[in-house]
């Protein structure tokens, strides 16, 4: 895994142009063919958590880059965990199963450092409050955007739980007191599945059944059913039982235990939609290979999103394809994967410019409080690009405007998140005005993104504004 994370070229994480104004990006060209994209961060962070949580040790296979996943593996081994690096994508974890005298809390007394990945935070919140060693106190600390979010319900479930709780000056960092397993945690008002799955997570890692209560929505719940899936590849059983439209509880059973045979991550389905959705913007056909109907990802679903648009979309005996523009608006609930309205909204801006079509997206209520205002920033690029927008606390309506963009540059701000990057280079297919400011902050979840995408035809040109 040397090098996780890091790119260089196009793909750097690293504004090369400090003191001399910044560089945008014009994308143009045709995706199409077989695309190369990387495998799934959010199962590879789910299961480097739980093989260090697991007796035994697990081979991994088919790491994908981007510092959210280099942030869980050098946590990992931060703790010592680490036992060998087989290549870049590859390495094997020696789990250490928490006890009441021993767990990771006593590998070291260092703070855990989760970088900016809201899905390691909450995970590592789990852990260090009830499948940590026992008494033993650990800070964990946050960078970037994530310093805004607040981990309230977490933080909360893990205090009645017995846990000492401490946030040290807002939000991050977090000074957390593990206990020994409760029978019972209860999670109120859950603002993220993140915070639902760290906890079935931590109660994974022991022997006896524990049980989760979750009174509230749970936001983005296929996220959940993607943990389930990922821990009963560790021998866990899990069974939900709804009581009622607003309560719920899971039942999980431990411990975790390393595979039989090599953890092989899947393709990701966020960065397969970017992909995707390039090939119907651009009038190509795309593949992705190894991304199947019986993915366990919520963001699968994006092939069925498109299809609402009018473009072509499924799967075949080799993985998902999707080809033709949007011929048509569509009515669209998000709230199982909203993480897709970054892609989503570029094929009904194309819908509403190419065929005077609108579109409705709901279920982004939590899209504000990501590593930018994600909701309005997706509202601003359409109206840069001549849309009449509608916004409310969970929706965005798209269509056609009186005054649509004429000629000439309109430039779109990446605001340091990755996802609202790839909405820019989607929407630079659309209008050939746009420019691409903040194009390094890609590296988060996808570092070869360029490349990848121009291996499929697409034409990255980099100039400097200002």
């Amino acid at each position: 895994m040397d090098g996780l994370g890091e790119e260089s070229g196009l793909n750097g994480s690293a504004d090369r142009s400090q003191g001399e104004g910044h560089r945008v990006l014009r994308v143009s060209g045709v995706a199409a063919g077989t695309a190369r994209v990387p495998t799934s961060k959010s199962i590879a962070q789910r299961a480097l958590v739980a093989a260090a949580l697991c007796h035994g040790r697990t081979r991994f296979g088919a790491l994908p880059g981007g510092e959210d996943v280099a942030a869980a593996a050098g946590w990992a081994e931060q703790l010592g965990l680490v036992v060998a690096r087989h290549g870049p994508a590859s390495l094997t974890i020696q789990g250490c199963p928490p006890g009441p005298s021993r767990g990771l809390g006593g590998l070291s007394a260092e703070p855990w450092h989760v970088g900016e990945s809201g899905t390691l935070a909450r995970l590592l919140l789990g852990v260090a409050g009830l499948a940590s060693w026992v008494g033993r106190t650990v800070t964990v600390e946050a960078a970037g955007s994530l310093l805004r979010r607040d981990p309230g319900p977490l933080l909360g479930a893990l205090s009645q739980a017995g846990s000492t709780v401490t946030p040290l000056g807002g939000p991050w960092p977090v000074e957390v007191t593990a206990v020994g397993p409760p029978s019972e945690v209860l999670l109120d008002a859950p603002r993220s599945s993140q915070e639902v799955s760290s906890l079935l997570v931590a109660l994974a890692a022991w022997p006896d059944q524990g049980a989760l209560r979750v009174r509230g929505t749970i936001p983005s719940a296929p996220y959940v059913g993607l943990t389930r899936w990922t821990l009963e590849r560790f021998g866990v059983q899990t069974e939900e039982h709804v009581l009622g439209d607003a309560e719920r509880v899971f039942l999980v059973k431990g411990p975790l235990r390393a595979p039989e045979e090599p953890f092989l991550v899947e393709p990701d389905a966020s960065a397969a939609a970017v992909a995707l959705a390039a090939g119907c913007l651009s009038g190509g056909r795309v593949s992705v290979p190894g991304l199947g109907r019986d993915s366990a990802q919520g963001d699968v679903r994006i092939l069925e999103h498109l299809r609402a648009f009018g473009c072509g979309a499924g799967f075949d005996d080799a993985g998902a394809w999707a080809e033709g523009p949007p011929i048509r608006g569509a009515s669209l609930d998000l709230t199982g994967e909203p993480d897709l309205a970054p892609v989503l909204v570029p094929i009904a801006v194309a819908a509403a410019r190419w065929g005077s079509a609108s579109s409705e997206l709901t279920g982004l209520g939590t899209l504000e409080g990501k590593e930018s205002p994600r909701l309005s920033v997706l509202a601003g690029f359409c109206r840069s690009l001549g849309c009449a927008v509608e916004v409310g606390a969970d929706r965005l309506a798209i269509g056609p405007s009186a005054k649509p963009a004429g000629g000439g540059t309109i430039q779109l701000e990446g605001h340091g998140d990755h996802r609202m990057v790839f909405a820019a280079l989607l929407l630079g297919l659309v209008e050939p005005g746009v420019q691409i400011a903040g194009h390094h902050a890609v590296a988060k979840s996808w570092s070869r993104a360029l490349t990848d995408l121009e291996e499929l035809g697409l034409r990255f040109d980099e100039t400097l504004h200002g």
